[in-house]
């Protein structure tokens, strides 16, 4: 795995965290251009972390399904935490989205940092280093859970919609849908994000976010 040279700063957050959780810092990356000084870790370290904590009864993460159509690559774990609550969660990956991490791995992460964060559990921040003690747990039925999910994951979908030129605003801050629902139906068969379900919409996530800053005139290209 090939690492871009670090920055001062990044170099004492990688220290910082391997002292704290006795890992390798040369497991610990930066893969956040926007967010140069955000720690990103892999699956089996996120892991290691959360098992040493004993907030978990189990910890399992795996690869799901490979959406050819989209060239992505689904990884999906599942946290118990010590009451019984399940919290399962989608990494997604595209194949060649990055020369330095291989696509598995990057999905893998994902996948289990979006369960941990999920069950309350977020070792880390971006630009911040969190000790474990700093665990708090989230209450609430399986059902509430997937409620919180969905809106988290609709609201970052719509910021990167218009981000990418999908969504674009008009005269008295009116919005225009045409190229994000043209989007939708031509990846996902429907003209809203709100009928796709966990994994949908973390590889809508992923979709998005591979586009071009114009992606409004260049999406079409993206399959």
């Amino acid at each position: 795995m090939k690492q871009q040279p670090r920055s001062q700063q990044q170099q004492s957050l990688a220290q910082e965290l391997a002292s704290r959780f006795d890992i390798d810092p040369d497991r610990i990356l930066f893969l956040n251009p926007d967010k140069p000084e955000e720690p990103w870790l892999s699956a089996e370290a996120l892991v290691t972390i959360a098992r040493r904590s004993g907030e978990f009864q189990a910890i399992d993460e795996g690869f799901d399904q490979y959406i050819s159509q989209l060239n992505q690559l689904v990884h999906r774990a599942s946290v118990t935490d010590k009451e019984g609550r399940v919290y399962t969660r989608s990494g997604v990956s595209t194949i060649g989205e990055r020369q330095d991490i291989d696509a598995h791995a990057l999905a893998a992460g994902r996948a289990v940092g979006a369960a941990l964060t999920a069950a309350g559990f977020n070792p880390l921040r971006p630009g911040a280093v969190v000790s474990i003690s700093a665990h708090q747990q989230q209450s609430g039925a399986a059902t509430s859970d997937e409620a919180n999910s969905r809106n988290i994951d609709l609201k970052r979908i719509h910021a990167l919609a218009e981000e990418k030129g999908l969504l674009r605003r008009g005269p008295g801050n009116t919005i225009e849908r045409s190229g994000y629902r043209t989007f939708l139906l031509t990846h996902f068969n429907t003209t809203t994000a709100v009928s796709l379900d966990q994994t949908q919409r973390a590889s809508l996530i992923n979709l998005i976010e591979q586009l071009p800053a114009d992606g409004e005139e260049e999406f079409a290209e993206v399959a």
